[in-house]
């Protein structure tokens, strides 16, 4: 299946779908108002098989949006899972995206490899999206585009600056780490964890091996944290200087009684 869009038509009403290991978020919204017209969300404490996520987003589409599937001109979907690795283009041949991943990453002979650009970085993002779902939501939908939401992660945060900045997109069960030192990525990498101090664990052992001093970086935050939680407080007690990473949708409007956690799914409402 190509990664293409039918932009034969003008589009206003998109759909976008966030994938990740333990959970989906869909928001649908309008691209010519700017505003967001429909939300659901739901997470799982641990993470699930292609198949269980598949089964529970066959579920959520039918109930939610399927109805009124002929108002969706647009679909994007982003994967959030730990089976992606990046490659500089001056490195990168199409021909050996196997070979990318196989030295950190279980593939089976089913898996179907694919990469992303990310031109911010001149670099490839080669990963593994489920399958299952993207052949059901072609199916459903017909051509639609995805991508890996780190390449979405890098593209973001790289500024034209010197900056040393770490920016962590966490969930329940793993989080992306995106590091620049000086203005250069050092790393794009993403971990499992189970506990706060997992959590703490990696972060302070990536900042370690870049030689970035935790009393001096500055770390954003995006995804599912809050100061209230658990990850929060044992992160402050280590890094002084913690924000809060938010793309911009300052302009964009929910629809009359629609409540969202604009911090938590910000990639997602920034689409509109």
């Amino acid at each position: 299946m190509e990664q293409t869009t039918n932009n034969s038509q003008p589009i206003k009403n998109k759909l976008s779908i966030l994938i990740t290991q333990d959970g989906f978020s869909f928001c649908k919204g309008n691209k010519d108002t700017h505003t967001v017209l429909e939300f659901k969300h739901k997470s799982f404490l641990s993470k699930q098989t292609p198949e269980n996520l598949l089964k529970e987003i066959k579920t959520t589409l039918e109930f939610s949006f399927l109805k009124e599937k002929e108002t969706i001109d647009e679909l994007e979907v982003f994967y959030s899972n730990t089976l992606y690795t990046l490659v500089p283009d001056a490195f990168f041949s199409e021909k050996n995206l196997t070979d990318y991943l196989k030295f950190n990453t279980k593939i089976l002979a089913t898996d179907y490899v694919t990469f992303d650009n990310v031109e911010s970085i001149s670099a490839k993002n080669v990963y593994i999206p489920y399958t299952n779902i993207n052949n059901y939501l072609f199916e459903i939908f017909g051509e639609f585009s995805f991508k890996h939401i780190s390449s979405t992660l890098i593209d973001l945060f790289k500024k034209e600056d010197l900056e040393n900045k770490v920016l962590l997109n966490v969930y329940s069960t793993h989080f992306h780490a995106v590091v620049f030192k000086e203005g250069e990525l050092q790393l794009a990498n993403s971990f499992n964890y189970q506990t706060k101090e997992d959590f703490i664990y990696y972060l302070l052992f990536v900042l370690e091996q870049l030689e970035l001093d935790p009393l001096n970086i500055l770390v954003y935050l995006s995804g599912n944290i809050e100061e209230e939680d658990q990850n929060f407080k044992i992160l402050s007690t280590y890094i002084q200087h913690i924000e809060f990473f938010t793309e911009e949708y300052s302009s964009i409007s929910l629809s009359e009684n629609l409540k969202i956690d604009t911090q938590r799914h910000n990639l997602l409402i920034s689409q509109f």
